[in-house]
Formats: structure tokens, sequence, C-alpha cells
């Protein structure tokens, strides 16, 4: 005789982590195991299967979510970490924001080609939260984006990601996006920037970053546009030393160094 999962664990009154890996769940499964655990703190998915419209549990305090893309909502006032990792950025709704929220982390792998949909889908996602600990992103491939479509999209507020890492490895080393930079920061609005890649992308990256500071100070004050809000750009390298910003010197100074690592700190 078969037991589903969700009776096995009903009378588990005092159960106060759980984890589930590869398993294909449903919604009445997932609720009933939060219902009928009601001291549960802990709850991680690791490579499961499923739609669930909801995760809902006024105990929860830790919730780990590994490449499960099917949550419509999570409803956790009492949460204290959130972690995602997965291959697609999840379309989900954060119910209602902890204010006990100390660490919030996202990891995404873009392995399509980057437009400006998939930029917005990032920004709405981020705009969940008033901010996030850390988001990590790794591209791979890169396609045409139209900033002038990211600019009408007025989806959410303005994230705010405390470190902002950014792992560039174009399978195309010819491959030109010029506006991917712009993109990035519109969708995160980041204060620490960690990029690692090659000569070309980080000498675009600094290029623009001193763009859009230049233009801070030069545009009259109370401009409402986003990329005239950098303030200051503070550039390190891998060992925490202070770079001077000059563009190619500094990349190619960090490249033949073999580092092909550098952080900025970012003042809107």
């Amino acid at each position: 005789m078969s037991v589903s999962l969700s009776s096995s664990v009903v009378n588990c009154n005092s159960l106060r982590k759980l984890s589930l890996s590869h398993v294909r769940l449903d919604e009445n499964m997932i609720q009933t195991l939060l219902n009928s655990c009601p001291l549960i703190a802990s709850f991680i998915l690791m490579y499961c299967s499923g739609n669930l419209r909801k995760i809902k549990s006024d105990s929860l305090k830790v919730l780990k979510i590994h490449h499960l893309f099917g949550i419509g909502e999570i409803d956790a006032p009492n949460l204290v970490s959130l972690d995602y990792m997965g291959n697609q950025i999840p379309e989900l709704k954060i119910a209602r924001e902890s204010t006990q929220l100390e660490y919030s982390k996202i990891y995404v792998e873009c392995i399509n080609n980057l437009n400006a949909a998939w930029f917005c889908r990032l920004r709405k996602f981020l705009s969940n939260l008033s901010s996030w600990s850390q988001v990590t992103l790794y591209f791979i491939n890169c396609g045409e984006i139209n900033m002038t479509d990211l600019q009408m999209d007025h989806i959410g507020s303005t994230p705010h990601v405390d470190i902002l890492n950014v792992n560039i490895l174009w399978k195309n080393q010819t491959m030109e996006c010029p506006t991917y930079v712009d993109a990035l920061l519109w969708s995160c609005h980041p204060k620490r920037l960690n990029l690692h890649s090659n000569i070309k992308t980080i000498t675009r990256f600094i290029n623009r970053l001193m763009y859009m500071k230049s233009l801070s100070h030069s545009t009259s004050h109370g401009s409402t546009l986003w990329h005239c809000q950098l303030k200051e750009i503070k550039a390190f390298d891998g060992e925490n030393q202070s770079l001077q910003l000059r563009s190619w010197e500094l990349a190619k100074r960090i490249v033949m160094e073999g580092k092909e690592k550098v952080h900025f700190l970012l003042d809107w």
C-alpha cells in the first residue's frame, strides 16, 4: 500500500527541519506538510519538480529553494533566511516581507541569450524585497538589449542589492553587447559589484561606470534618471587593494596579474 509523503509526517508536531530532494510536489502536499508541522523552522527543497502556488508558514525561519521553478508565492512573515538557486528567474511573489529577514540570496545561471525581457523579470523579482543580501549571476550568451524597453518598464520599486556577483564568460569572444552593463545596473542597483570576466568586459564596465559618474556630476540637481544617480565609484582588486580607475590600464593590469577579478563600491 502506498503512503503519501504528507500523511507520513502528519503527526510530527515537533518537527523543526525538513529537507526534500528529487521529489515531485503538489500544493496540497506541501501545505499539508507545513500545516501539520507547526514548529517547522527550516524547509529545504532541492531539485524537486511540480507547480506550487504558495508556500505558507508563520513558523518558517529558513527557506532554501534550489532548482525548483514553479512556485507562485511565499508567505512566511517570520523568515530570517531566503536562498534561491536555479537557471531561471522565479516568477514568485513575496506576500509579506519579514522584518526579521537578515539573509537573502539568489543565484541564477542565464543559459539563454540575455535580452530586455530577461532583465525586466530580474528587476520585478528583486523588487519583492526592500533589499537583497547577495545576488549572483552567471552569463554565457548575450542578445540585443533594448534600453528603451527597459526604461518604459516600471514594474515594482527600485531594487537594492548589497552585493552583486557577476561572472561573465561569453561563448563568443567577439560578442558585442554594449547595453548589458546598463541593463544589469538598472535591474539590480548594487552597492557592491564583484566582477569576474575578461579584459574586454572589465574595460567596458569601467568605462560605463565612469561615464555614469560623470553624468551625475554634470546633471542638475534633482534628476530622476537612474543612470544619473551614480555619485561615486571605488575599485579594488582581489586582495582588496585600492585601484585607480583608468579604464584599459586597470583592466590590463588585473588580467596580466592573472586575477581577472575586480570589485566596485557604488554610491548611488
